[in-house]
């Protein structure tokens, strides 16, 4: 996939498709976070992010954070990012229930 070009059009509400060959090369999955990064000669770097960079030499279970505790170490990046990810997942849940 590297280095093929693939246009698409920006829809009405601002929306576009990223195309299936790309999702699938970069294993691109519903609920993923992207950001947007703007450069100065008009073009855009589309990133998948992650909420936890977790410490590799801190076992899991010697952890004693709270979720709070967690949320207030994230940055303001970060946060926006969760708080975007989670009302995705809640409005979807909602939307389930509704049509169940």
């Amino acid at each position: 996939m590297t280095g093929d070009i693939i246009f698409r059009f920006l829809g009405k509400h601002g929306k576009i498709t990223i195309p299936y060959a790309i999702r699938e090369s970069l294993d691109l999955q519903h609920g993923d976070i992207l950001s947007f990064e703007e450069l100065d000669d008009d073009r855009i770097i589309i990133s998948r992010e992650s909420l936890c960079v977790c410490n590799a030499r801190t076992p899991i279970e010697e952890k004693k954070e709270t979720l709070l505790d967690f949320l207030n170490s994230l940055s303001p990046e970060q946060k926006a990012a969760a708080l975007v990810h989670l009302s995705m997942q809640v409005a979807s849940q909602q939307g389930s229930a509704e049509n169940a």
